[in-house]
């Protein structure tokens, strides 16, 4: 187990660059993603739960398992900063992405701005990912509401989705707005709960139940956590990347990047502006920052290759928005941290000064 844990503790250092070879093997070797990608778990009132999703499930377990759940009541005493950002969670894409929707309107496919618009619209969509909790804490932020924003948005998500998924959809136009409002009335809610809100749950339970007897286990746990997430990364990116090697748009690619990287940027400095005007402690905006900026971008493609397969340039923005997001969060942390910001002493504030010696979020061995 000792073992194990350093191997996990070295894989997770150098997880940017795991991601990165994984969608290289996706784009050079793509057959067994395909063949993957083509397994059902089960069915649901004729909706297929395919191996993807049930990947995601067990992601998502994995991070309520190891998540610092006893921490989460105190939030309840002074609720504001959890309630605004999962609100700017919720909101803040459509904002950015109508920005973005006027940008594209003078490109000159069709096909390729609206397909990027449908990309950012359902990673824009989707709660925020666990990863925050790690960014946060590492830039001194308050770890318990990054927890609460983590958990609360996850369980609000079979509401979340399917409103982000119709807004964007108002953006869009043509048959790409129509997917986006067919995924948010006939998909969404079902795979919400069924690969987001369920497994979180009984993760959050289970760890609860175990308690300290989970201890013992958690190098095995965060390891095959972390084999799930490469091999997600590796089936997501299957097909698109491969049609990107064999025909391949530098154009699209470009406005890809760039619109991915404005969209995930604004986003994060739309958080830290937010939490300024609240008047929130420091660490507060260090947790509001990050819930606004990361976005779960593998559920998001998750539903890209699952229920608009037929449109692999829908996956670009989101494989885009997943690394540039990691490589965003690296850098804010520094500018965030030594930024200067308001009163650090509020009252009513859930933050703490300093990012705690024994993490409150996820578990990190």
């Amino acid at each position: 187990m000792k073992l194990l844990g350093t191997l996990a503790a070295a894989v997770q250092r150098r997880l940017l660059w795991i991601m990165l070879l994984a969608y290289v093997l996706a784009a050079a070797r793509p057959g067994p993603g395909q063949a993957l990608r083509g397994v059902t778990l089960a069915r649901f009132d004729g909706a297929a739960f395919p191996l993807q999703a049930g990947l995601l499930a067990l992601m998502v377990f994995n991070a309520g398992l190891t998540a610092r759940s006893e921490a989460l009541p105190a939030l309840l005493r002074h609720p504001r900063a959890l309630l605004v950002g999962i609100a700017s969670n919720a909101l803040l894409p459509t904002l950015l992405l109508g920005v973005g929707a006027l940008a594209a309107d003078g490109w000159h496919n069709v096909h390729e701005a609206q397909s990027l618009l449908v990309g950012l619209a359902l990673v824009g969509a989707m709660p925020v990912a666990a990863g925050a909790t790690v960014f946060a804490q590492g830039s001194e932020g308050n770890a318990t509401l990054t927890l609460g924003l983590v958990v609360g948005s996850t369980l609000l998500s079979p509401l979340t989705i399917p409103l982000g998924l119709h807004l964007g959809g108002f953006l869009a136009s043509g048959p790409y707005a129509a997917d986006l409002h067919a995924v948010a009335e006939h998909a969404c809610s079902a795979f919400a709960v069924l690969a987001v809100v369920l497994p979180c749950a009984a993760g959050l339970l289970t760890g609860r139940l175990l308690g300290a007897r989970l201890g013992p286990v958690l190098p095995l746990v965060r390891a095959a956590g972390l084999a799930v997430v490469v091999l997600l990364s590796y089936t997501n990116a299957c097909g698109a990347l491969r049609q990107v090697v064999e025909r391949p748009d530098p154009d699209y690619l470009v406005l890809v990047v760039v619109a991915a990287a404005a969209m995930c940027g604004g986003s994060f400095l739309s958080g830290w502006v937010l939490a300024g005007r609240l008047g929130v402690p420091r660490a507060d905006a260090i947790a509001l920052t990050y819930a606004s900026g990361m976005n779960n971008s593998s559920a998001g493609a998750v539903v890209a290759a699952t229920r608009l397969p037929g449109n692999p340039a829908v996956l670009l923005p989101i494989l885009a928005y997943s690394l540039l997001q990691k490589v965003l969060a690296s850098s804010v942390g520094a500018l965030v941290r030594n930024a200067p910001f308001g009163d650090e002493g509020s009252a009513g504030s859930t933050a703490v000064p300093t990012a705690p010696k024994e993490p409150l979020g996820f578990r990190r061995l």
